[in-house]
């Protein structure tokens, strides 16, 4: 599988790496007015290169996106179908934040494909890793983070990849000379993150590996450790059909140093990572130097309208579908007192201090989908209040003063 990562990239192509689709009809929420000379909506215009879009608008957008894309997949019903049929759709207001948002609706719960789940999901296992992270190096620990990746090239299928690399990852961490690693360094437990970012030489698949130990590694002994884990990887790959280079096969890092680095999940939008977002928010984060992740791929349907990723991400939602995206080792979690819950109960808690301002029954939630105004109706809450929001999106209610009933 393909070409050595330690070549130098080739030039981007000038034609696109795959076929230009223009979207075939509207799939994304309303919000702004479009201008009267061009047509286009105000909220989707670019400065200097860049999208004003307001994040929490463009995660609503890029959800339509991967709903348009993916339509036997559950993110179709993600913030839109009732959990009660024909109950009704509750509205809150973050104490905090003032923002609005949505209660009473079914979540997918995918923290690889849909955006808006991700989003909250990423955030909550930022948190935990923070409070393992500093836990562990409070009481005198220490913790090294492991990248891992190989060599591949546009003629690759992810799904042979991802296949490769997860028995690759079993057989470096099987046997004697891991086992002696894991003594060496008084191994506590590991956190593996699993990330994938897309470009000219194809799917790019990679694991970061958060080891945390109680021996700290010296750093005369870096380059020998390093030059030690890199022999069990390159023999790991090779057993099941996969290039790597010493080069970049394989780079140790200090995560008490990195605390930039360590939290590739992201966010939506550019921010300076922390070593806690580093493995938690890697999907959804921006590519950079010519690479793309899958949620670019949304961007690019959001922003330009066309549908060149469309094969690519359908792709990409097929081979990760089942997958985890991050694993704790046995008994770390509990160790640091955290506790269990899967990607979909996190999506569907809520945890915020808020205030119900009222609940919408089947029919008006059935007139805000059919006219794709789901973010509008929040931004318009937060902006008028509950009862002019409703009132400036069309849904025309009797509203009584409580005071005078």
């Amino acid at each position: 599988m393909g070409l050595n990562l330690g070549a130098s990239a080739p030039q981007a192509p000038e034609a696109p790496l795959v076929n230009t689709t223009k979207l075939r009809s509207p799939c994304f929420e309303q919000f702004g007015v479009p201008d009267e000379k061009t047509g286009e909506n105000t909220v989707l215009s670019r400065k200097n290169g860049e999208s004003n879009l307001d994040d929490r608008f463009l995660r609503y957008q890029m959800q339509s996106a991967a709903k348009y894309i993916l339509p036997k997949f559950r993110v179709g019903i993600c913030l839109r179908h009732l959990i009660t049929p024909n109950g009704g759709v509750d509205l809150f207001k973050h104490r905090q934040t003032q923002r609005a948002f949505y209660g009473g609706l079914m979540v997918c719960g995918s923290v690889w494909v849909c955006p808006v789940c991700a989003s909250k999901i990423s955030e909550r296992r930022r948190q935990e890793l923070k409070t393992a992270f500093k836990a562990h190096l409070d009481a005198g620990g220490y913790c090294t983070m492991v990248t891992l990746t190989f060599s591949h090239t546009a003629r690759d299928k992810l799904d042979d990849l991802l296949q490769a690399l997860s028995k690759a990852m079993l057989l470096f961490r099987r046997g004697k000379r891991y086992n002696n690693f894991r003594k060496e360094i008084g191994l506590v437990g590991s956190i593996r993150a699993f990330e994938i970012t897309y470009g000219a030489n194809g799917w790019h698949p990679h694991i970061h590996l958060l080891l945390m130990h109680d021996v700290e590694i010296q750093s005369w002994d870096w380059a020998t450790m390093e030059d030690k884990l890199y022999s069990m990887w390159s023999g790991a790959c090779a057993k099941n059909g996969l290039d790597t280079s010493r080069e970049h096969g394989l780079k140790m890092h200090d995560a008490a140093e990195a605390s930039q680095y360590i939290g590739k999940w992201g966010d939506l939008m550019d921010k300076r990572w922390g070593t806690d977002s580093e493995m938690t928010k890697a999907n959804i984060k921006k590519g950079r130097g010519g690479s793309m992740t899958p949620f670019d791929f949304l961007r690019v349907i959001v922003e330009d309208g066309d549908l060149e990723y469309e094969g690519k991400y359908e792709e990409y939602a097929k081979a990760t579908k089942g997958k985890q995206q991050l694993v704790w080792s046995p008994g770390l979690k509990d160790r640091y007192l955290i506790e269990d819950k899967t990607d979909e109960e996190v999506a569907t808690e809520k945890v915020e201090e808020a205030d119900l301002l009222g609940t919408l029954d089947w029919q008006d939630w059935r007139y805000i989908l059919r006219n794709d105004l789901r973010f509008k109706l929040l931004k318009e809450i937060e902006e008028h209040g509950y009862e002019t929001g409703l009132l400036n999106i069309g849904i025309n209610k009797k509203f009584t003063d409580q005071n005078d009933q």
